[in-house]
C-alpha cells in the first residue's frame, strides 16, 4: 500500500489492505472560501461568509478541564491532544472525518507483512529551526518504547522489532507480527514526533511548564500554566500553508457557569469540548456546532470483585439504567443509546453497515424494567442489596447526572449508591487501579479502528487497560486473530465475535455515543468538524467570519 500527497487515500482503500486508516488533516481540501453551506448540526442563521485572507490575531478559548502536562506519553485524554496535536506532528494523519493521508511521511509502503516504509517528507523544521532528519522520527518512537520511561503510548509500539533510518529520507519499521492496526500507531494517537536533542536533553521535564513541546507543526508552545492556560503562536518555520491564525490562547475552566460567563462578557471568543445539555445555555450567545465524536460512556463493572463478580448483579444494574432515558432527557437527543463499546462508524470497510447494525441488534443487552432488576438482584448473591460508589469527572457533568439517575432507580430495588465528582486527574489516575469496583469508562477514539475500543478493554492480556478485569478465553482468542489478521473482512469479523460475546457478560455496559459542542463567537469558523477534528492541526481551519 502507498499513498502520495497527489491524492489522499480513502478510508476504504486503506481499510482494505492495513484493516485500519486515517488521511491527512492539513492536506484534505479546505472548504469554499465563500458562502460555505450550513455546518451539519449548526445553530444560528445559516450560511457564513468568510473572510479567507483574513489574519486572526488572537482567538481565545475555554477548555472544561485543566492540564497537568503538555506530553501526551504523560497525560493521554482528549484535551492533551487538542493541544499537543497544534505543535507537533506524525508520519501519518487523520483527517475530521477519519481518513489516512500524508503527514510527516509524504509516502509509505509495506514491502512484506511485518515491515513499513516511511519516505519522509523533505524540508521540514522543527519550531526551532533545526531540520528533522530521519533519527528524529527513531528517537521518538525509541522514546516511547523504552520500559524506563514510563510513556502511555508504549502499547503502540510493543510489537516492533526494530526501527531504523534507512535512508537520508527514510525510516523503516519491523514488526514482530503481523498487525492489521498497525498504520494507525503512526498517526497522531500513538506517535508525535520532537527531535532527538530536545528528547535527551528534557527527558522526564517535557511538557512542563519550563519545558513546553518541541514539534513541526504550524503552532509552537510559548507558554503553559498548569491548571490555568496554554498559550500558542503560529510557527513560521511549518511546511505547510501559513494559517490565517496569528495565536491561540486557551484557558483551563472546568466551572460551566464561568464559561458561560466569560463568553457573554468578550473575555473568551467559544469554547470546546461542551456538553451537549451545557451548549444549549449558549445557543443565543454563540454559533453551536454538534459533532459525532464516536466517543463512547459506559459502566465498567470490575468482574473480580464482588459484588460485581455475580453476573445477576450486573444484570440487575443493566436492568435499572435507562440508557435511553438519559439520551432523551439528559443529553437531550444528542447522542444516542450505545450498543457496544466501539460506534458503528468505527467498522470502515471491516463489515458492511447492514453487517454492524444486525450484529449490534443481536447483543443481548437488558432493557430499562425494575422489576427485572428486583428479580435478578434476588438471585445474586446480595439479594438484599448492598452499597457501592462511583466517580464521575468534574469536566463530564452529564456523566455525573447519569450517576445520580442510576443511583435514584437503583434506590428503588435496594441498592445503594452514592456518586461522587472528582477531578479529571484524579478521574483517569483512578481506571484501572483497582480502586474502585464500578467505574465510568469515558473514552474518545484516536482512530477510526473498532480493535481500539474492542482489544484494549476486552482482552485479558491488555493489563493496562482492562478495567473490567474481564477474562474470556473465547473473546481472548477472537482478539488475538485479529491482531495478525491482515484481511479487513476476517479481521472485522473476528473483532465482532469478540463484541458479541463479551456483551452479554456485561463487563461493560454502554449507555450513549455522544456528540461534543463547539461554541464559535460569530465572528470565527471553524471549517470541517467531524469526529476527528481536534485530532490534528485543527486550528489551521479557523477562518474569520466576513
Amino acid at each position: 500500500m502507498e499513498s502520495r500527497d497527489a491524492g489522499a487515500l480513502s478510508r476504504r482503500r486503506v481499510l482494505g489492505f492495513a484493516g485500519a486508516g486515517a488521511a491527512l488533516l492539513g492536506v484534505a481540501p479546505l472548504l469554499a472560501a465563500c458562502a460555505p453551506p450550513r455546518r451539519e448540526g449548526a445553530t444560528g442563521p445559516g450560511p457564513v461568509a468568510l473572510g479567507a485572507d483574513v489574519a486572526v490575531k488572537r482567538l481565545r478559548l475555554a477548555l472544561p478541564s485543566s492540564l497537568s502536562s503538555l506530553d501526551v506519553g504523560r497525560e493521554s485524554g482528549v484535551l492533551n491532544y487538542m493541544v499537543a496535536c497544534l505543535a507537533q506532528e506524525s508520519l501519518l494523519s487523520v483527517s475530521p472525518s477519519g481518513e489516512l493521508g500524508p503527514g510527516l511521511a509524504t509516502a509509505w509502503h509495506q514491502p512484506d507483512p511485518t515491515t513499513y516504509v516511511y519516505t519522509l517528507r523533505e524540508g521540514v523544521r522543527f519550531a526551532d529551526g533545526t531540520r528533522l532528519t530521519p533519527d528524529d522520527v527513531v528517537a521518538s518512537i525509541d522514546e516511547i518504547r523504552d520500559p524506563g520511561n514510563g510513556n502511555a503510548l508504549a502499547y503502540a509500539f510493543a510489537g516492533v522489532r526494530d526501527v531504523r533510518a534507512t535512508g537520508a529520507h527514510e525510516v523503516t519499521l519491523r514488526l514482530k507480527a503481523p498487525d492489521g492496526a498497525f498504520l494507525w500507531n503512526t498517526s497522531p494517537g500513538g506517535l508525535l514526533v520532537s527531535s532527538r536533542a530536545f528528547l535527551r536533553r528534557n527527558r522526564g521535564r517535557i511538557g512542563t511548564a519550563r519545558t513546553l513541546l518541541l514539534g513541526t507543526g504550524p503552532y509552537r508552545v510559548t507558554e503553559f500554566a498548569a491548571d490555568d492556560h496554554v498559550s500558542l503562536e503560529r510557527n513560521p518555520h511549518w511546511w505547510g500553508r501559513r494559517p490565517p491564525l496569528e495565536n491561540l490562547e486557551l484557558a483551563f475552566v472546568p466551572d460551566a457557569g464561568t464559561r458561560l460567563v466569560a463568553m457573554k462578557s468578550g473575555a473568551i471568543d467559544g469554547a470546546l469540548g461542551l456538553a451537549p445539555d451545557e451548549a444549549r445555555t449558549w445557543e443565543s450567545t454563540a454559533e453551536i456546532t454538534y459533532t459525532g465524536d464516536r466517543s463512547v460512556v459506559a459502566l465498567a463493572f470490575d468482574t473480580g470483585k464482588a459484588p460485581f463478580d455475580d453476573p445477576h448483579v450486573r444484570r440487575a444494574i443493566a436492568h435499572a439504567t435507562d440508557r435511553e432515558g438519559m439520551v432523551t432527557g439528559l443529553l437531550h437527543g444528542k447522542a444516542e443509546v450505545a450498543s457496544a463499546l466501539p460506534s458503528r462508524d468505527m467498522w470502515g470497510s471491516l463489515l458492511s453497515p447492514r453487517a454492524v447494525r444486525t450484529a449490534y441488534a443481536g447483543i443481548d443487552l437488558p432493557a430499562y424494567d425494575l422489576d427485572a432488576a428486583r428479580a435478578e438482584l434476588a438471585k445474586s448473591s446480595v439479594p438484599h442489596g448492598f452499597t457501592a460508589e462511583i466517580h464521575y469527572p468534574a469536566s463530564g457533568p452529564q456523566v455525573g447526572k447519569a450517576a445520580l439517575a442510576l443511583s435514584g432507580a437503583l434506590k428503588k430495588i435496594g441498592v445503594t449508591l452514592k456518586v461522587k465528582e472528582i477531578t479529571l486527574e484524579q478521574w483517569v489516575n483512578e481506571l484501572g487501579s483497582g480502586k474502585q469496583a464500578l467505574q465510568f469508562l469515558w473514552y474518545f477514539p484516536v482512530t477510526g479502528d473498532p480493535a481500539e475500543l474492542a482489544d484494549a478493554y476486552l482482552n485479558a492480556a491488555a493489563t493496562a487497560t482492562d478495567i473490567a478485569h474481564y477474562d474470556n478465553p473465547k473473546v481472548n482468542r477472537a482478539l488475538d486473530r485479529a491482531k495478525t489478521e491482515t484481511d479487513p473482512g476476517r479481521r472485522g469479523r473476528d473483532l465482532m465475535e469478540a463484541l458479541t460475546t463479551a456483551g452479554p457478560d456485561l463487563p461493560y455496559l454502554p449507555l450513549w455515543w455522544a456528540q461534543t459542542a463547539t461554541a464559535l463567537s460569530a465572528a470565527h469558523v471553524l471549517l470541517e468538524p467531524g469526529p476527528f477534528a481536534f485530532i490534528g492541526p485543527w486550528a489551521t481551519r479557523v477562518r474569520a467570519a466576513a
